[in-house]
């Protein structure tokens, strides 16, 4: 039987969501927009926040087109709501609810465009996942999926290979978690029922090296996940999880301030024309 939020199995953790909240479509899902229009009607799975699909809202959807986020979990569809009050409470594009990828609430052929970010890469049932987001695309519209590829992160300089190691550790103890999704990603497509000769695959990253406010951002955000986020390394072996959560945490530390440092994460990228 598949869990609807495998994700947030543990139930849900803000500074988990929080380590999410500052994507947007021009940093996390710049590949739809070589076939997103601006009256399309949108529906991005697996929502989060709703940073990117405020965004979409405010900045791609602006010709009569609409998006709505749809999550599993209750706590998500509140903080999303929260933050379109706070930062875009004019919107009339864009709204929120619950909603299943095994079981979206909405008819077969109804949206333009289907996007998922970093979500087919928790889930138990990928496959059937997938067919769900192209049962509610429209016929000539695309169904636009990208997940992380964690077996590829790099660190650099090689003492803080820790901190891939954690993120590695962290999905082997995951409900469901594919360490290879985003490679496997195309795989999963086709077995899901695309047509491969309809699929286009792409491939980009997260660098964090230059930017030191950047780094700064996403070392604090991982630091906090780590202290509060209630996930666990090693469920056998208390005192293991938590050298390697201190450890990992220190290295953090470090890596902010080194001048040296990077960290990158590699990207896979399907978009799918729906016939």
């Amino acid at each position: 039987m598949n869990t609807d939020q495998a994700y947030y199995g543990r139930g849900f953790k803000k500074s988990i969501s929080d380590t999410h909240s500052w994507r947007t479509v021009d940093n996390s899902s710049k590949f739809i927009t070589s076939v997103l229009q601006p009256n399309f009607k949108v529906l991005d799975v697996g929502s989060g926040p709703g940073s990117i699909t405020l965004d979409l809202a405010k900045n791609y959807l602006t010709k009569g087109g609409s998006v709505i986020g749809v999550e599993p979990t209750q706590e998500l569809i509140d903080t999303a709501n929260k933050l379109k009050e706070s930062t875009e409470p004019q919107l009339d594009n864009v709204k929120f609810q619950l909603g299943s990828i095994y079981e979206l609430p909405f008819e077969d052929n109804t949206f333009d465009l289907v996007h998922s970010h970093q979500v087919v890469i928790h889930l138990q049932d990928p496959i059937k996942g997938l067919q769900e987001l192209a049962r509610v695309t429209k016929p000539g519209g695309y169904v636009a999926v990208k997940d992380a590829d964690l077996d590829s992160i790099i660190t650099s300089p090689e003492k803080y290979t820790i901190l891939k190691e954690y993120y590695v550790q962290k999905a082997k103890n995951a409900t469901s978690t594919d360490r290879k999704a985003g490679r496997r990603l195309r795989e999963k497509a086709i077995k899901a029922g695309y047509k491969p000769e309809n699929i286009s695959t792409s491939q980009s990253y997260w660098l964090l090296a230059d930017d030191h406010a950047r780094k700064k951002q996403w070392a604090e955000l991982a630091i906090n996940r780590i202290k509060n986020g209630g996930e666990i390394l090693f469920p056998t072996d208390a005192k293991k999880n938590e050298e390697m959560c201190n450890e990992a945490i220190a290295k953090w530390h470090e890596w902010v301030d080194d001048e040296a440092s990077l960290f990158s994460i590699s990207h896979f990228e399907i978009i799918y024309k729906k016939l």
